[in-house]
């Protein structure tokens, strides 16, 4: 395999990136030809085992692809998605269907997946970069989404919720993904016609994929499964509350059942942009009873308590900066709560210190 991740670092060698390129895709074509005939004449019924030469081919892509420097790896992606359309193109070969080349663009697929699991940085945007070559392969892209979406979506909000909060990196790329994969999962879908029903069942279950994530400690995941969401709405022509309401009460039960004050400050954030968002939807997703009254005044008591009450023990320096955040939640959501209530009008002072902080 060394040979193999040596000849992947020659594509990036100007005096020999040519012959380098032309020798790895004479050499896939070669790799993939095998093992397409290999598999066509093992016993019906047999398992499929990848060769040795096949997997230590593949076990050097990833190198290929986690590459430090951006035009590296810009220029590594285009390249395995050369081999990958060459693959696809082997299925009008004579004596080649596209049931042969499936398993091979599975295992492929497979390493891209395990990639986004892994605990670099480079790594898991090598597997986000393969991801979206799949996606963008011409012909077959699309059904592959369609066999693994939903482990798909779970992949890529791993990657987003796995990410450490002081790493500098491309998190727009990874939620662009997740939009096409649900671009691509809802071209198919009738939301007019006979399939109207089913169509609305599917979107309302992928929803639910983002719906618990709304209320994440991490604003990355958070803005991207509103986005998620949001998309699924335009899409569907649904209102939001259609696609959410079968996961409401999971989700604000989660919520309303504990104290704001007891959690970590991300937390609290979490949960008080969760509520926010689903004020914020058109009809609202929470309805005004007793619950979002309670989290109401806490949300206020958060934010009239001084920063001495709210840190406490905690360390100083970072926990400074998460009330801050903290304050800016909570003024958000009660501003969104307006509108529904009139839980301001026995707080006129502080209704309009919010007011005046909004403006």
């Amino acid at each position: 395999m060394q040979v193999l991740e040596g000849l992947f670092d020659c594509i990036h060698i100007p005096a020999v990136d040519s012959q380098a390129e032309a020798y790895l895709k004479k050499l896939a074509a070669t790799i993939f030809d095998g093992e397409i005939r290999r598999n066509q004449s093992r016993p019906q019924g047999a398992r499929i085992h990848q060769s040795n030469i096949l997997s230590a081919f593949l076990d050097s892509i990833p190198h290929a692809l986690s590459r430090e420097v951006p035009s590296q790896r810009v220029k590594a992606q285009a390249f395995i998605a050369s081999l990958i359309e060459d693959l696809v193109e082997m299925r009008d070969n004579p004596g080649m269907t596209t049931q042969d080349i499936m398993p091979i663009l599975h295992h492929i697929a497979n390493r891209f997946t395990t990639l986004c699991l892994d605990e670099a940085w480079t790594r898991k945007q090598a597997g986000c970069d393969g991801v979206r070559i799949m996606t963008n392969t011409p012909v077959l892209g699309q059904k592959w989404v369609s066999d693994r979406e939903m482990d798909l979506f779970r992949t890529l909000l791993h990657v987003l919720k796995d990410l450490p909060h002081d790493l500098p990196r491309d998190v727009e790329s990874v939620v662009d993904i997740l939009i096409d994969i649900l671009r691509i999962s809802n071209a198919q879908l009738d939301f007019t016609g006979d399939g109207a029903a089913h169509a609305r069942q599917k979107v309302a279950h992928i929803a639910g994929l983002f719906c618990p994530e709304l209320q994440s400690s991490s604003p990355i995941v958070r803005e991207a499964s509103q986005k998620c969401i949001n998309f699924l709405v335009e899409s569907s022509g649904r209102p939001a509350v259609d696609l959410l309401m079968v996961h409401r009460d999971r989700m604000l039960g989660g919520i309303y059942t504990k104290p704001l004050r007891a959690l970590p400050f991300l937390k609290q954030i979490g949960m008080i942009e969760a509520v926010r968002f689903c004020l914020s939807l058109d009809p609202p997703l929470v309805e005004l009873n007793d619950e979002l009254l309670r989290l109401l005044h806490e949300t206020l008591a958060l934010a009239d308590a001084e920063d001495a009450q709210l840190l406490g023990q905690r360390s100083p320096r970072q926990s400074v900066l998460e009330v801050v955040k903290l304050r800016v939640a909570c003024i958000k959501l009660l501003t969104a709560a307006m509108p529904l209530t009139d839980f301001f009008s026995k707080q006129p002072q502080t209704r309009q210190r919010y007011v005046d902080c909004c403006r």
